[in-house]
């Protein structure tokens, strides 16, 4: 065990005092807690659009959250899409439990933090400019729609495909007014705006942060855009076991739907707030590097970030008791990893416990790294590691401990949680019980 010592990582360190989460397993943190230890699985066949054509059919798609059950109005509704009320439902989540309400912290002082993917147009909102641009034909005439046809769009449509337009829809819903930015598109942005909040706190520009991401919406754009990056399982569907994180039989992700967002302060604004809290993050870190032949970063990148991150948390890896890996099932990905992980845990594989929640909700993109600390703070106060669906049989290389055979009870104090991009970014964050 390494010596924390005195510093300020330890003598006032961030801590956790709000969550929220949706998922396609529920639309509360508890309710997605309880589907991973029960082994449910949220990858479904995909609903709200054709699939016909596309090589994956399926994906965790976040179902029956209503707008209107979240008093959004329907003026507002219309530059909004499902990563929007999905954000709106988890920063008002957080907001409640970190007891924001009131007067408690002033406006100015609380910041907004999220990592997003793409956003797209929605097809139906363009149909009746095309229809109205019709020749007699039948055929699109672009002198109609330059002349008219374009009137039929609504006005503001641009405002749906600016992603940080629902950021600011969700902090004038919370009267936020601080440091605030979005971070794009893949994994690493959602961990990139934890990293920042810890950041803005220490610099005392906030007093509290609200940090997270949200996945893009499943929508034909989204789902072109992973087959033409190579992602996704296109196998065939073969039941609900698509995604197989270190599996020996693993083929490529499934997209999932999902937002997390969690509330962060310093232990000293928290006790003088009495707002309660169990955990705290200790630790981040990031690299890059590419693979020449493949959208992934390599295994150093992937050693590099989780050794930044163990150095800035005043630890060593034999302190981390379970690692929330990436696993999202994509061959060289996944190879990288396990590389990665044998190399930082060499002297202690046989006491780490490693999961992948990618299994059971699919891959959340820039919502990924927050929802799986979210997982994580759960998994501190509850002491059991949920199992990694659809994982066995495991890749043969695997050394380390990855828990698939249902959930693990244990007593964990310190967790680390991967994340990667497609273009070769990869960072590790770090969350320990408070003590």
């Amino acid at each position: 065990m390494s010596d924390k010592g005195a510093g300020p990582v330890r003598d006032n360190p961030v801590v956790i005092t709000g969550i929220g989460a949706v998922t396609a397993l529920g639309h509360t943190a508890a309710e997605t807690w309880n589907g991973l230890l029960s082994g449910k699985d949220g990858v479904q066949p995909i609903e709200g659009f054709d699939v016909l054509g596309f090589g994956c059919k399926v994906a965790a798609q976040v179902r029956g959250l209503d707008p209107e059950a979240l008093g959004i109005h329907t003026k507002s509704a219309r530059i909004m899409d499902a990563h929007s009320f999905m954000l709106m439902k988890c920063a008002r989540d957080a907001f409640t439990k970190a007891r924001l309400g009131g007067s408690s912290v002033a406006e100015d002082q609380i910041g907004f933090f999220v990592g997003m993917g793409m956003v797209d147009y929605k097809i139906e909102d363009l149909v009746p400019a095309v229809v109205a641009s019709k020749g007699q034909d039948g055929v699109l005439d672009l002198e109609a729609f330059y002349f008219k046809g374009y009137e039929e769009i609504y006005p503001l449509i641009i405002l749906l495909m600016l992603n940080n337009v629902s950021l600011c829809q969700a902090a004038i819903d919370l009267k936020i007014r601080g440091e605030n930015a979005v971070f794009s598109p893949h994994a690493d942005s959602g961990a990139r705006a934890i990293a920042e909040s810890l950041k803005t706190l220490a610099e005392g520009k906030a007093k509290v942060v609200l940090a997270g991401g949200v996945s893009e919406k499943i929508s034909p754009f989204g789902l072109a855009r992973a087959h033409l990056e190579g992602d996704l399982n296109t196998g065939g569907y073969d039941g609900v076991a698509v995604c197989r994180p270190f599996g020996a039989q693993r083929k490529g992700t499934i997209l999932g739907e999902g937002c997390g967002i969690l509330a962060l302060e310093l232990r000293a604004s928290a006790d003088e707030r009495r707002v309660p809290y169990t955990t705290m993050i200790t630790g981040c870190g990031d690299a890059f590097g590419c693979e020449e032949s493949f959208s992934a970063p390599t295994c150093q990148a992937i050693a590099q970030a989780m050794r930044a991150a163990l150095e800035s948390a005043e630890l060593s890896s034999s302190d981390i008791d379970v690692l929330i890996a990436q696993g999202d099932g994509n061959r060289v990905g996944d190879k990288n990893e396990i590389s990665a992980i044998h190399e930082i845990f060499g002297n202690c594989l046989d006491r780490v416990l490693v999961f992948s929640s990618k299994g059971a909700l699919g891959h959340l993109l820039a919502a990924a790294p927050a929802v799986d600390v979210i997982m994580s703070v759960s998994m501190l106060t509850e002491g059991v590691v949920p199992t990694t669906l659809h994982a066995a049989p495991v890749d043969e290389s695997v050394k380390f401990h990855l828990v698939t055979d249902g959930p693990v009870r244990t007593s964990p104090k310190r967790l680390m949680v991967n994340c990667r991009s497609d273009s070769g970014q990869c960072a590790s964050l770090i969350v320990e019980t408070v003590r």
